[in-house]
């Protein structure tokens, strides 16, 4: 449940904070022993606060690194890209 739960929850934050004008990616993949998901998504107009805007986002970051995977929320060329990679194991 933890990757259909975290996808609802990064979807919900595009459909919020992402400026409806510009694309999207989302990228899921799996590999034996990891998932691995990648957002990239421009936030609306005025909107530049990439970290910690997103309580729920904390929850998830939380769970990722309990499970000794790999979080990364990053600000790229006016992009905000999260990245998150949680062993199998722990994806649920």
């Amino acid at each position: 449940m933890f990757v259909a739960d975290f996808l609802r929850e990064l979807f919900g934050n595009i459909a919020r904070y992402a400026d409806p004008t510009q694309r999207y990616e989302v990228l899921v993949s799996a590999a034996q022993d990891h998932v691995t998901i990648d957002v990239t998504d421009r936030p609306r107009q005025g909107d530049t606060t990439f970290e910690g805007r997103h309580s729920g986002l904390a929850y998830y970051r939380e769970r990722v690194l309990h499970a000794h995977g790999d979080w990364d929320v990053r600000e790229k060329c006016g992009q905000w890209v999260p990245h998150a990679s949680v062993p199998v194991d722990n994806a649920g």
